[in-house]
């Protein structure tokens, strides 16, 4: 394997095993709450936003943006 998915591999074991009732979250984000984000691998949204595990959904597009339909709805 490459280093890089060593490493990769190695930290997903280490936040595996530091998991502890995170499994137990509830599926609906706590916060109730949702980011659009762009994908940009230099920014953590949930970093930025004061976020935890179970707090919001994140979701990571090419330029971070929406439209609505023709609708007007989402």
């Amino acid at each position: 394997m490459t280093e890089i998915l060593d490493e990769v591999f190695a930290a997903n074991a280490k936040y595996a095993e530091s998991f502890g009732d995170k499994g137990n979250l509830a599926l609906p984000p706590s916060r109730q709450f949702a980011i659009l984000a762009c994908m940009d691998a230099r920014l953590d949204p949930a970093k930025y936003a004061g976020l935890a595990e179970g707090d919001a959904h994140v979701i990571g597009n090419a330029g971070g943006r929406a439209a609505t339909t023709p609708s007007g709805h989402w």
